[in-house]
């Protein structure tokens, strides 16, 4: 890539602030190219599969996104080299990152789709009443939103440290553990009840600081041989009566329902854990949780 075609696809990501498909009349005029050097240009970008194609324009893809907000982390000095792929999710992915201070972390890209935004509609209150939204919009509202909750939780709760958000893109600290779920929790150094209480009151603290996770379960506890963890994917919290209100949160006003979204997490891990022998009443857990 050289300075030219950053500044086209720079172009283009805002662009399509107006536009699905940014017409090359647009890109002609913002750039200022001439006809010739903006079709090589173009030609550049859709080689590295940067923008896609239509009779209408062209548009951002997903990898000129990554490149995009990659770009601005080099450029920041602070990503020195990618690694494998830590896992993907259902709205992104993820991958192993060394840091210019010789740290490894992790670097998460949220990718909200047209697919998976349809689907998490129904269940990000901060998305909901946006009816006309893009992708690219959507997957930086989200990161920048999981990038202030963590930032309000780390480190009194047990969440990833955040470090730094560009677009879509998080930077977050090296994730250590695997899934809950695939986990034998009796192998563990730390008996079964021990360990549902452990994190039932890091739900606990998460409520005092003002959020509750709104989709915890056995997927989104990262937990080691040792019995540390950690809980992940926070970007559906949903805020206690705003007590817990973090600045310049992306996300519209809207009611709903805490007690219902707080004991669907506990009733989950509930679930989870029956397998092991825990038994606890879920109203008895709630209140637990709730009361200061």
């Amino acid at each position: 890539m050289e300075e030219n075609d950053w500044k086209l696809l720079r172009i283009v990501e805002i662009s399509m602030k107006n536009h699905e498909w940014v017409p090359i009349q647009d890109l002609k005029r913002k750039t200022g190219f001439h006809e010739k050097e903006l079709a090589f240009r173009i030609s550049r970008l859709n080689k590295f599969r940067f923008t896609n194609k239509s009779n209408y324009g062209y548009r951002l893809s997903h990898y000129g996104y990554d490149a995009l907000a990659m770009n601005a982390f080099i450029k920041k000095e602070l990503i020195t080299g990618i690694g494998g792929k830590v896992g993907v999710g259902k709205e992104g992915n993820v991958y192993h990152v060394l840091l210019t201070n010789t740290r490894e972390a992790v670097l998460k890209l949220h990718i909200l789709g047209r697919t998976c935004f349809s689907m998490g509609k129904r269940y990000r209150e901060y998305l909901a009443n946006k009816r006309h939204i893009s992708w690219l919009y959507a997957s930086r509202l989200t990161a920048e939103r999981e990038f202030n909750i963590l930032s309000h939780l780390f480190p009194i709760v047990k969440v990833p440290e955040p470090i730094e958000q560009n677009r879509h893109a998080l930077i977050i600290g090296k994730l250590h553990g695997e899934e809950l779920k695939r986990v034998d929790v009796e192998k563990l150094d730390v008996n079964p009840e021990e360990l549902f209480m452990k994190i039932i009151k890091e739900v606990k603290k998460a409520y005092s600081l003002g959020f509750i996770h709104g989709d915890l379960s056995e997927f989104n506890v990262l937990i080691n041989s040792e019995g540390d963890f950690l809980i992940i994917d926070w970007p559906q919290a949903i805020e206690v009566g705003k007590k817990g209100k973090v600045d310049k949160l992306p996300f519209e006003e809207v009611e709903y329902d805490e007690e219902f979204y707080l004991k669907r997490d506990l009733e989950n891990l509930l679930r989870y854990f029956k397998k092991y022998g825990v038994d606890e009443s879920l109203d008895k857990l709630y209140n637990y949780v709730i009361e200061k």
